[in-house]
C-alpha cells in the first residue's frame, strides 16, 4: 500500500486488509499489518472500521479485528492523553499520536451507538462497548 492507497481506501480495500492480516502467508500478512498500523493516519479510517464491525454479513473475525482497531485508535487518539502530572504521553519514540479530526468523531459517535445497540455478539458488544467508555 503506498500513501496514495492508502489516503483514498475505502470500506472493501480495508475489508480485504483485515482478512489478509488473518493470512498464512507473511508476503499477504505483513503488508496487511502494517497497513492496519497506520490507520490512525488515513482521515475517515475509523468509520471504515465501525462500518465493517458493525456489518453482520462480514466474517466475525474480520468484524472483530475491525472493532479492536477502532477502539486503539479511539484510545489512542481521541484527545490528547496525558499522565497523572498532566505531561502528554507519547509512544516509544517520543511522538504523540495524531488527533482524530472532529469531522471524525462526529461520524463515530452515532454510529457506535447504534451498532452497539444492534450488536447480538457479546465480544464485539463489550469491543464497541469499550470503545464508547473510552471516549
Amino acid at each position: 500500500w503506498d500513501s496514495f492507497t492508502m489516503a483514498t481506501m475505502d470500506v472493501e480495500q480495508l475489508h480485504v486488509v483485515l482478512q489478509q492480516s488473518f493470512s498464512p502467508d507473511v508476503n499477504l500478512r505483513g503488508p496487511a499489518e502494517e497497513t492496519i498500523r497506520n490507520l490512525k493516519q488515513i482521515k475517515g479510517a475509523t468509520a471504515l472500521l465501525l462500518q465493517i464491525a458493525a456489518e453482520k454479513q462480514v466474517q466475525f473475525e474480520v468484524r472483530q479485528a475491525a472493532a479492536i482497531q477502532l477502539k486503539n485508535i479511539c484510545r489512542e487518539c481521541w484527545a490528547e492523553r496525558v499522565n497523572f502530572a498532566g505531561y502528554p504521553l507519547s509512544d516509544g519514540e517520543s511522538q504523540k499520536a495524531p488527533l482524530m479530526d472532529d469531522e471524525d468523531k462526529g461520524r463515530i459517535r452515532p454510529g457506535l451507538v447504534a451498532a452497539l445497540l444492534e450488536e447480538p455478539e457479546k465480544s464485539l458488544r463489550d469491543l464497541l462497548a469499550e470503545t464508547l467508555h473510552t471516549i
